[in-house]
């Protein structure tokens, strides 16, 4: 089931990459706004996009919400979207989408509670049909050209490579590679805060669930790095 009523390992696969990779071009996919109106990706296309995905339960999409500020700030020639997906951390008091209109009043929540500065939050049907495209993770990251081409990839969104990569696209134009990179170390204060507002119960789901997660996250990488592991 797509929107999980709560948190466990086998709701990602962290060992195989899934998705949409470097190189790739993006379907027209398309979404809905704030307002509630439907848009489909190329109406963005004038510029380069920074495609992120998160959503009000997830942890590592607050812990890079500062860095990601300053980056769109810096980098007024991309458009920065925003894709709300599925809680990663559903609990009592934030729990799985239900309708869209259950997930549009929280994607409007996190554009009023949190500071997302000169990004533009759009939002994924019920059954999340673009996060299966991209991979279905709770915090990835995406560079697109102009011409739909996926520049960057990255599984777990770290706004110091993004910024790396973005400089990189700005010089050479070209797919890179996509990378392992380790998972961010939970930010105790920003984990507090988001299980304080979805539930003590998703917060209890999460702590049960981090040492196998921890444990496939290095296994993925090791597949990665070496093809014998996978086998």
């Amino acid at each position: 089931m797509y929107n999980y009523t709560k948190f466990a390992n086998k709701e990602y696969n962290l060992v195989y990459s899934s998705g949409i990779k470097s190189g790739d071009i993006v379907p027209n996919f398309s979404f809905l706004t704030l307002d509630g109106l439907n848009k489909n990706i190329s109406n963005f296309t004038d510029k380069p996009i920074i495609l992120e995905t998160g959503s009000l339960s997830c942890g590592m999409f607050a812990g890079q919400n500062k860095a990601m500020n300053r980056l769109a700030s810096e980098n007024k020639d991309f458009d920065f979207l925003l894709l709300y997906v599925r809680e990663a951390h559903p609990g009592k008091l934030i729990n799985a989408h239900n309708s869209i209109e259950q997930k549009c009043d929280l994607a409007n929540r996190l554009n009023t509670e949190d500071i997302i500065e000169n990004r533009t939050i759009i939002i994924d049907d019920i059954n999340g049909t673009v996060h299966k495209i991209l991979g279905a993770l709770p915090n990835m990251v995406y560079i697109i050209d102009t011409n739909g081409q996926i520049i960057f990839k990255d599984e777990w969104n770290n706004a110091k490579t993004l910024k790396n990569a973005i400089q990189e696209f700005k010089i050479n134009r070209k797919p890179i590679e996509q990378k392992w990179a380790m998972l961010p170390l939970p930010n105790i204060p920003i984990e507090y805060k988001i299980f304080k507002r979805a539930g003590w119960d998703a917060g209890f789901d999460f702590i049960v669930a981090l040492p196998k997660l921890i444990f496939f996250h290095l296994f993925g990488g090791l597949c990665g790095k070496y093809p014998k592991f996978a086998n």
